[in-house]
């Protein structure tokens, strides 16, 4: 091995070294200050809407378990919208994170039945009570 061989070596492993140590940099950064490197999809600007404090998300999960169990959504190409995609636009629309969405379909599909429909209950009641009040009923 010569001379000229063992400078190249150095060499890249320098540069090696330097490359490791911007990614730990950037990592670092990306701990530190985590929103600034959210990278929102197709940047579309957040909705001005946003839950109370005293709707959950379970309460939520009604709605996109009922709108994709009516099959009433479709997608832009009139096939069926999946599950996922109805609950990513529910996050979008009200700012919240339904986390796994599959996960919580199930939840609503398993509560007591009672409690199965209860939020979809409430919002049926606030519309007869507000046609009522109107007099249409």
């Amino acid at each position: 091995m010569g001379r000229g061989e063992n400078a190249l070596k150095k060499l890249f492993l320098q540069k090696t070294l330097a490359i490791i140590n911007s990614e730990l940099e950037l990592l670092n950064l990306k701990i530190q200050y985590p929103n600034l490197f959210q990278n929102r999809k197709n940047n579309y600007p957040l909705s001005p809407l946003y839950l109370t404090d005293e709707t959950y998300l379970i309460e939520i999960m009604e709605m996109v378990s009922g709108l994709f169990l009516s099959k009433r959504v479709v997608t832009h190409n009139g096939t069926e919208s999946p599950l996922t995609e109805i609950g990513r636009a529910f996050e979008h629309l009200f700012n919240i994170k339904l986390g796994d969405i599959h996960k919580k379909h199930e939840s609503v599909i398993k509560r007591k039945p009672s409690k199965v429909t209860e939020f979809l209950d409430i919002l049926r009641k606030a519309i007869a009570e507000e046609s009522k009040n109107k007099g249409y009923l």
